[in-house]
């Protein structure tokens, strides 16, 4: 592990007789997951972001940096608590980059992952999936700041605009096999819309489809020789998108019921004059293929954590007006029970089976539960910061901290049996689980890090105290 100037980093971290064992070898590995994130950071600097990153798991309440630092007491993890600005001067003053560290998050922490649990899966391949959230804030001055729909209030009849800041996220997608029904979704990049008066030579403005394309190619260049499947609602079946993706790139997205659709060209005959033709014949659109009584076939697909029966329709033609000359495969997809309204599909890979099609759209499901889980348990709409550099590393550190509890979990945490919650046990009217929630695997890495805290500080009582302290903060927080 080096810095940018190329120094190695060693973080040296104090251990105890009574802080080792199978917990320790659990720290250790939360620790060893910091450290792989922050590897391009000074030494001083990779020590900060453990801090933080161990704090933000740690804090029951808003993660401010005041509450950061009394989280963090008089030490944390071996290391000694430093002074509170050197955490604000973290965000708004360090030399470091949010792409870097989020391209490090991708290839030392998510793909390990990928490779260990997707390995029967041909070749090497990865399930990219885009969205868009707004995070609410509070005050004037706040950088990029703007007048935003919500997107997630569906229960009124007009649309709901407030005071926030729009991001762009983008996930990888990952099915453990220790759980095969579930799938989840690991955070790893980010990007923040400005508006027009934000925007300078150095930073254009870019429209949301253009920053999708930009964390595409980011994945693109991080990962060249793997086959990358991206996945988004309808908004990204637009040209601008179809056009950005590189050569091992698909798309899997919604499609208009009403897109102007036509036959592959056809063959020209030798010695045919005129100009020649870009596309076939016009057929039928989505919504027309729809009312076909034959074509259609009975599939068995993965959605919610369930097998459900699906009736799918699927025809090989060209759209035009977004992938201009590209084969695309149309998939309508009908519940026989006529619970829910008809699906349409696009992919801009016409040789994948209708089967992976569905799942991979219905997979995009887990990114929504990633944002959710990060507005209710990592604060991401709680962040305080205001001017420019806080606002862009800020609130991403909320789902950087995600991903990295995420694998710990699955790759260290999961053996944890004592530190597993117990709620479905004592509460005999809850069902067991099939697989945890981030919940979950939050409150196993909490009781993980205070079991360590604890005992490996109850021999000084001056330390003590203070740990007591920060452990009495937390709980007050929580209450």
């Amino acid at each position: 592990m080096k810095n940018h100037a190329g120094r190695p980093i060693v973080v040296v971290a104090k251990t105890t007789q009574k802080g080792a064992g199978m917990d320790a070898a659990f720290v250790e590995a939360w620790r060893a997951t910091c450290q792989a994130v922050g590897g391009t950071l000074t030494q001083p600097s990779c020590v900060t972001f453990l801090q933080i990153a161990t704090g933000w798991v740690l804090c029951r309440s808003k993660p401010t940096v005041t509450n950061l630092v009394r989280t963090i007491g008089g030490s944390l993890l071996g290391h000694a608590a430093k002074h509170w600005t050197t955490y604000e001067r973290f965000f708004y003053r360090a030399e470091w980059s949010l792409d870097t560290l989020s391209e490090l998050l991708l290839r030392r922490v998510v793909v390990p992952l990928i490779e260990r649990h997707n390995a029967e899966r041909a070749g090497n391949s990865i399930e990219l999936v885009l969205d868009s959230t707004t995070c609410g804030r509070s005050g004037k001055h706040v950088a990029y700041a703007g007048y935003y729909k919500d997107a997630s209030v569906t229960n009124v009849t007009q649309p709901v605009i407030h005071w926030a800041h729009n991001w762009m996220i983008g996930a990888v997608i990952l099915r453990p096999v220790y759980w095969p029904r579930w799938a989840i979704s690991l955070p790893v990049f980010f990007a923040l819309h400005r508006k027009k008066p934000d925007c300078d030579r150095d930073h254009p403005f870019l429209t949301m489809p253009q920053l999708a394309v930009q964390i595409i190619q980011r994945v693109e260049n991080v990962l060249p020789d793997w086959k990358i499947h991206v996945v988004g609602d309808g908004d990204f079946a637009n040209r601008k998108v179809v056009g950005g993706l590189g050569e091992q790139t698909s798309l899997v997205s919604r499609i208009r019921r009403d897109a102007a659709l036509h036959a592959p060209l056809p063959k020209r005959r030798p010695r045919r004059r005129g100009r020649p033709a870009t596309r076939g014949r016009r057929l039928p659109t989505p919504e027309q293929m729809a009312r076909r009584t034959t074509g259609w076939e009975i599939i068995r697909i993965r959605k919610g954590g369930q097998l459900v029966r699906r009736r799918v329709l699927s025809s090989v033609c060209l759209w035009p007006h977004v992938c201009r000359d590209r084969l695309v495969k149309v998939v309508v997809v009908r519940d026989p029970r006529g619970e829910h309204d008809d699906d349409y599909f696009i992919c801009t890979d016409a040789t994948l089976s209708s089967r992976s099609v569905v799942e991979r759209y219905y997979a995009r499901w887990t990114i929504e539960e990633a944002i959710q889980d990060a507005k209710q348990h990592g604060g991401l709409e709680d962040v305080q910061g205001w001017c420019r550099q806080t606002v862009q590393r800020q609130a991403p550190m909320a789902l950087i901290v995600q991903t990295m509890v995420k694998a710990w979990y699955i790759s260290r945490g999961r053996r944890a049996i004592s530190a597993q919650p117990r709620g479905a046990k004592v509460c005999g009217w809850l069902r067991p689980k099939d697989h945890p929630s981030y919940l979950d695997m939050l409150a196993t890495l909490r009781r993980i890090l205070w079991d360590e805290r604890i005992n490996s500080k109850s021999a000084f009582r001056g330390v003590l105290r203070k740990t007591l302290d920060a452990l009495h903060f937390q709980l007050c927080a929580a209450a």
